[in-house]
């Protein structure tokens, strides 16, 4: 029973480790060579074993539990880091502003999807934080044409009046 065991896991390891070194073509040249290579090994000497071995004594390799589990781990490994550079580096060459690339220290970036500054809110955008949206006039005190400063008195509010800002 161990035998017929012992050759599947052959076979079948075999089989895994020539498909990871084949399909997964994150991984490097030479990785995916070793998998290919070790993976016929593997699969041959099952071959032999089952269906070409007529002795009474064989060789178990312990590899054979354990080599192709950490084959595909390395195969799994690369394809992952090779999607979450690629992410990265679609993340990081993003559009440039109108101004071209931003000078060190002139301004903070802008977040993502924000315009930088002097620049308008494009068409559908949300206006910046604190700032009327278009097209609305702005708040109650706010001078026309600039941001509400909140937590400030409204324009011409003199201490001791009624309606102040901890009415």
């Amino acid at each position: 029973m161990f035998f017929l065991i012992y050759t599947l896991l052959l076979l079948l390891g075999g089989i895994a480790m020539v498909a990871v070194g084949v399909a997964v073509k994150e991984q490097g040249t030479g990785s995916r060579i070793l998998n290919v290579v070790v993976g016929l090994a593997f699969f041959g000497y099952g071959f032999y074993l089952l269906f070409l071995f007529d002795g009474d004594s064989y060789r178990i390799f312990f590899y054979v539990f354990v080599l192709p589990i950490l084959l595909i781990v390395r195969a799994v490994k690369a394809r992952k880091e090779a999607r979450e550079q690629a992410a990265a580096q679609q993340f990081a060459g993003g559009p440039q502003f109108a101004g071209g690339p931003q000078q060190q220290g002139m301004y903070p970036a802008a977040g993502h999807g924000q315009p930088g500054p002097g620049f308008p809110p494009a068409p559908g955008q949300p206006a910046p934080y604190g700032a009327a949206p278009q097209g609305q006039p702005a708040p109650y005190g706010a001078p026309q044409g600039q941001p509400a400063q909140y937590g400030a008195p409204p324009q011409g509010w003199q201490p001791g009046q009624p309606g102040g800002p901890n009415a």
